[in-house]
């Protein structure tokens, strides 16, 4: 049963998700802009290997639509990684004050102690994937190189393979599509970590009033099984909201005198599922391995190593679960 609190971060969550599908429509119209500026290029170059009586990849890298496509793509790129890091620095810092400003009014609810909370300024310089030498700036720069790469492995590929032109030029779309992806999935992840982040330094300059934090997923049938399995958890202020790239849980202020405002646990609510239901969340093999006792339901949220935000959680494999 939804309480006070648990409304309110509904609230402050449909929210984030608002300002994160704007941030990201405006991500994805100006990456299709770039393809659109290509796609004369594309149609020349399939032009002129239709005219080929036997194309080989050495004489479609001779031609000159070859160089010019792949010396536009080169430039286009360019200028869309340098958009986009300005991009990812301005939806940070909105982030970073949407966080501060929500955990306040999640605080405020519980408690009649007044907070006021730290100042976004303060929040930047301790976030450190958002370090300019750092990782997540550095796998950016490699945006343009490996589209590009991929650009030219699918010509070679099809033209190996005796393609016709047209879908070659379906599958350099596709090429260009792994950028889109890669770019935007950056964008909502480091929103998501700044906001959670910000919150719990938020917490944590409460001087006492919030002793940890409480991890809390929106529960319906597209969860992901990780982060059922963390729903309602409880946690150190020195533990991060660890959450999967993409991922949209929060994380509520954990008062003593107020308890854990969750209150039904992740595992608890999955277990109030209809049967079909869970088979559709865990797939066959899963939930028969799970029916049988053969893994425990907390271990479904497991830990991985990511190069820019540290360990993510992720939905555990049934291979890692059960050792087959």
């Amino acid at each position: 049963m939804p309480n006070r609190v648990t409304q309110l971060a509904s609230r402050q969550r449909a929210e984030v998700i608002r300002i994160d599908e704007q941030a990201l429509d405006i991500v994805a119209r100006t990456y299709l802009a770039l393809y659109d500026n290509l796609r004369g290029d594309v149609d020349a170059l399939m032009l002129a290997i239709e005219r080929m009586d036997a194309p080989t990849i050495a004489a479609v890298k001779r031609l000159p639509q070859y160089v010019r496509l792949t010396r536009r793509a080169q430039s286009e790129l360019e200028d869309f990684t340098i958009y986009l890091e300005r991009t990812i620095d301005t939806v940070a810092l909105s982030s970073i004050g949407l966080g501060l400003d929500h955990s306040r009014e999640l605080v405020r609810s519980m408690t009649r102690v007044r907070f006021d909370g730290l100042q976004p300024s303060a929040m930047r310089p301790l976030l450190g994937y958002l370090a300019k030498d750092g990782p997540l700036y550095e796998r950016l720069s490699l945006l343009t190189g490996s589209t590009v790469d991929k650009v030219i492995s699918t010509i070679a590929d099809g033209v190996s393979l005796g393609y016709n032109p047209r879908k070659i030029a379906s599958q350099i779309q596709d090429s260009f599509g792994g950028g889109l992806t890669d770019a935007l999935r950056n964008t909502r992840t480091v929103q998501l970590y700044s906001y959670r982040d910000s919150a719990r330094a938020n917490y944590m300059a409460t001087g006492g009033i919030v002793t940890g934090w409480i991890w809390y997923a929106e529960l319906d049938t597209d969860t992901c099984l990780s982060c059922v399995a963390q729903h309602g958890s409880e946690h150190d202020l020195s533990e991060t909201l660890n959450d999967h790239y993409n991922g949209r849980c929060a994380a509520l202020p954990l008062i003593e005198e107020f308890g854990n405002p969750v209150e039904t646990s992740g595992e608890d609510w999955f277990n109030s599922l209809s049967e079909s239901e869970q088979r559709a969340m865990m797939g066959e093999s899963k939930h028969a391995a799970w029916s049988a006792g053969k893994f425990e339901f907390s271990r479904l949220s497991a830990e991985q190593d990511n190069e820019v935000y540290g360990v993510m959680r992720t939905e555990a494999s049934l291979a890692s679960l059960i050792g087959e």
